[in-house]
């Protein structure tokens, strides 16, 4: 856990260091949407995992915008990667971008649903559970054409799920690399 917060906070400094000097993005009404893929480092006994995501934003005001977002992750239990814990997330987020050149660094935050459960090889599977959650995160977009029309994204994002007692804990660290395409 202390290595999520050191690394989080040098993102943190990162960002701040490199987006304050740049000026806003002007994008109001534009449609966006693609897709990410990556790795989920999850907190508790589970072992690290890919990632899919898909999102659809939309942009409100200059360098505001909005997004939904479908994620999934089945990391294994530690030790017992025929174990399953999947997870299927929905988030909704706001996202304040920056302006650049090619370069546009972003930052994120947002709540959502997370749909859980564990998946046994050897033993009937428990319930699925839905779980509330909140996350916040970084990361920077490189346009690769002229028009700024398509981007290749890096982002930084950490889920912290509600955890009831005796159930395994959702929280982690995502790390996803993707595109994105504006309408």
């Amino acid at each position: 856990m202390r290595r999520f917060l050191h690394l989080i906070s040098l993102c943190t400094v990162f960002t701040l260091g490199v987006a304050l000097p740049l000026s806003a993005q002007t994008t109001k009404g534009q449609l966006a949407a693609g897709g990410d893929v990556g790795i989920f480092f999850p907190d508790e006994a589970f072992e690290k995992t890919v990632t899919l995501d898909g999102f659809v934003e939309y942009s409100m005001a200059p360098n505001v915008s909005v997004r939904g977002l479908l994620g999934w992750a089945s990391p294994g239990f530690e030790n017992f990667t025929e174990d399953h814990f999947r997870q299927v997330r929905l988030l909704f987020n706001g996202v304040y971008s920056w302006k650049g050149t090619q370069w546009h660094p972003y930052a994120t935050a947002g709540a959502g649903a997370y749909f859980l459960r564990q998946l046994f090889a050897n033993a009937p599977d428990p319930d699925s559970e839905v779980r509330g959650g909140l996350n916040f995160g970084g990361g920077l977009e490189y346009y690769i054409d002229k028009g700024n029309k398509s981007s290749l994204k890096g982002e930084l994002r950490y889920d912290i799920v509600s955890h009831p007692t005796g159930f395994p804990d959702a929280t982690g660290l995502t790390v996803t690399f993707g595109y994105k395409r504006y309408l």
